[in-house]
């Protein structure tokens, strides 16, 4: 399986990536040298699985033939965090 290494600065990036993780069927597994979140769940517990044979392709055209614009899906997935 391949493998991605990702750092981030704070508690708010990382629950934004274990968000985004649940959302791809994608594994994120805790290094030794990771500190301890403040969360007590331990990454190890999510209930996170990586897809067998992910394909990516399979997302391609979602948007097409919709009357919806890229601000409007940007409005829409960040709210008034932009």
């Amino acid at each position: 399986m391949p493998e991605v290494t990702v750092k981030y600065k704070s508690a708010k990036a990382f629950k934004a990536l274990q968000d985004l993780a649940k959302m791809f069927d994608i594994v994120i597994e805790k290094t030794a040298n990771s500190k301890p979140s403040k969360d007590s769940r331990q990454l190890s517990d999510l209930p996170i699985t990586f897809a067998k044979d992910p394909d990516i392709k399979a997302l391609a055209g979602i948007w097409q033939g919709r009357d919806i614009t890229l601000e409007q899906l940007r409005k829409e997935a960040w709210g008034d965090r932009l």
